[in-house]
C-alpha cells in the first residue's frame, strides 16, 4: 500500500497535473476549456489527462467528437482541499 500511496502523491506533485485537477474542481470540461483555464498547451493537457486517467484520478466521457473530463470522485477534491486549507492556515501562523 505504501508504494501505491507514494505513486498517488507523485501524481499530485506535478504542477501541470495539479493545475488540471484544480481546473476540474469546477466540474467537467474538455481539453480546450482546461487549456483556457490553466494556460497550458493542448499537447501538455492531453498528455497529463492521459496520465491522470490511467491512474483513475480523472474520468472521461465522450460526447460526439469531444471528450469531457472530470475528477474521478470527491476524494480527489477533498485531498486537494485539505492541502490548500493546510497551506492557508500555515500562512496565517507565520
Amino acid at each position: 500500500m505504501l508504494d501505491e500511496l507514494t505513486a498517488f502523491y507523485k501524481l499530485l506533485a506535478n504542477s501541470s497535473r495539479l493545475a488540471i485537477l484544480l481546473a476540474l474542481q469546477g466540474g467537467e470540461d474538455n481539453v480546450a476549456g482546461i487549456c483556457g483555464t490553466t494556460g497550458l498547451s493542448q499537447t501538455l493537457v492531453s498528455h497529463q489527462l492521459a496520465v491522470l486517467h490511467a491512474a483513475d484520478v480523472v474520468r472521461a466521457r465522450r460526447d460526439g467528437r469531444r471528450t469531457y473530463y472530470a475528477l474521478a470522485d470527491r476524494h480527489i477534491e477533498t485531498i486537494i482541499g485539505y492541502a490548500l486549507e493546510h497551506l492557508r492556515e500555515k500562512e496565517g501562523t507565520s
